[in-house]
């Protein structure tokens, strides 16, 4: 019989750990994805106009940065598994009440109640560095970061099963059910998180009242230039007011002694380039790719760029391509504990470096080009799945959290600049007739691309290689010095 290690004796089985991080992640990618097919049918159903219909997106955006950085400060406060069954219940209470009140406007609001669901990921990044043995550390956070593309992709698919089969409300009745199956399994399948806030030490709530609006006017200035324009009077209000108040947060976290969001990692060079990375990785190779792949695919052959899919196979075509992602993703983390995440980093990198120019030179050939979707999912899982590890590489267990949050927040941030860039250089040049895209125009869009990616590829070069993650002195998940949740 295999001995288990006294070390790895108070640690909860591999499996049901795991299953409990793979759940709560998969609940937050499935409620981003899950209502994307249900557009036309809630504008049809609410007699609403499409700019109407953002705001179930836009809403839910937001709340997502926010609580991202916010929701793992706080479980870094507070205790991560406490912290995230709480933000599972929120969002079982979105869709509750989306489902109860019915209501066009009621949607919105238990949308926005479920980007809370934004926290999750920093959580469990956290969690995934006490709840593990260290040798487990780097394919734990891969494979749970892996999570992202093969739930979005399956929400997309079930989502368009169930508003053909049934109805919009049960695409919220099963977002809350497998919310539900996450929280439950967090519950039983995760011991305690410690918190390292002393009873009567002051949170500074001034942090978290400043940092929440200077997000929000950033991000919906920038997700309106997406069809008001960059030079529009509102756009422009939106971005000046965010980053006034932006400065004023910055100010305040840096004179603060404990702030809410620390601003001070920013300082250790390996965490700035990592955030740089995030950037670039997120404006090329992600942001705008969303609008670039179903033009490219589904446009009609007659058109400039266009292979003719229908969107029922070319999401099913997604599917499989996010199955293959998923599976890359421990690679990538053996990857990462093997010879360091800066490695599976630059292989991700260097993957969509020479990818993204082939959606423009290989784009009249479909067999190629669906080549080319697997090249892409393999670059892209091997980058997104490096970023937690290069994190823990750098970031104390006790501050995980907050350093993931604020990845999030800046993956969220590039990904809408992104969109608003590729959707202004796409319509540049449109075929007559027509809102597609001309060859010149999706050319200039695959170059934007192709460009933060190279740039994001030379920020790699300049990360310092390590293999060990960072600790704290404490003993984060077994110091008798920390308190449990």
């Amino acid at each position: 019989m295999a001995s288990v290690a006294p070390a790895e004796s108070r640690f909860r089985p591999y499996s049901l750990v795991l299953a409990a991080l793979v759940a709560a992640e998969a609940t937050g990618a499935f409620e981003a994805a899950m209502l994307t097919s249900a557009v036309p049918h809630l504008i049809a159903d609410f007699h609403v106009r499409t700019t109407d219909i953002g705001w179930v997106f836009t809403g839910f955006m937001l709340m997502v940065a926010a609580a991202a950085a916010i929701g793992g400060k706080l479980g870094d406060l507070f205790g991560r598994k406490k912290v995230l069954i709480i933000v599972l219940l929120l969002s079982i209470l979105g869709s509750v009440v989306s489902v109860a009140v019915g209501t066009f406007g009621a949607i919105i609001a238990g949308r926005t109640i479920q980007g809370v669901s934004g926290a999750v990921l920093p959580l469990i990044m956290g969690i995934s560095r006490e709840a593990v043995a260290p040798r487990r550390v780097p394919v734990t956070m891969a494979v749970v970061a892996g999570t992202v593309s093969i739930a979005g992709a399956l929400g997309y698919f079930a989502s368009g099963l169930l508003i053909q089969y049934v109805n919009w409300h049960a695409i919220f009745i099963a977002a809350a059910a497998l919310a539900a199956l996450a929280a439950a399994l967090c519950q039983f399948s995760l011991n305690p998180s410690p918190r390292t806030h002393v009873p009567g030490e002051k949170v500074d709530i001034v942090g978290g009242f400043l940092f929440v609006p200077a997000l929000a006017a950033i991000l919906y200035g920038a997700t309106s230039a997406q069809t008001a324009g960059w030079t529009d009077a509102v756009v422009l209000c939106c971005l000046a007011v965010g980053a006034v108040i932006g400065a004023f947060w910055v100010w305040w976290e840096l004179r603060v002694t404990k702030p809410l969001l620390n601003l001070r990692l920013l300082a250790k060079p390996k965490y700035a380039l990592t955030m740089g990375i995030v950037a670039f990785l997120s404006f090329g190779a992600i942001g705008g790719m969303q609008l670039v792949q179903p033009i490219l695919f589904q446009s009609p052959t007659s058109a400039p760029v266009g292979l003719g899919l229908t969107p029922s196979v070319f999401g099913t075509i997604g599917l499989g391509i996010a199955a293959i992602g998923f599976l890359c993703a421990p690679v990538s983390g053996a990857v990462a504990g093997r010879v360091g995440a800066k490695r599976s980093m630059l292989i991700g990198m260097a993957f969509l470096s020479v990818v993204l120019p082939c959606f423009f030179f290989l784009r009249d050939s479909l067999p190629l080009m669906l080549f080319v979707l697997v090249l892409n999912v393999i670059g892209t899982t091997f980058a997104l799945t490096s970023i937690p590890n290069l994190l823990a590489e750098v970031i104390p267990t006790d501050n995980m959290g907050e350093g993931m949050g604020f990845a999030v927040v800046i993956r969220s941030l590039f990904q809408a600049i992104s969109v608003s860039v590729f959707a202004l250089t796409m319509s540049s040049a449109v075929a007559p007739g027509t809102q597609l895209p001309t060859v010149r125009a999706y050319g200039l869009t695959i170059t934007v691309g192709s460009v933060g990616v190279i740039i994001g590829l030379l920020l790699v070069f300049l990360v310092r290689g390590s293999r060990r993650p960072v600790e704290v002195t404490t003993g984060a998940a077994v110091g008798p010095a920390m308190a449990q949740d």
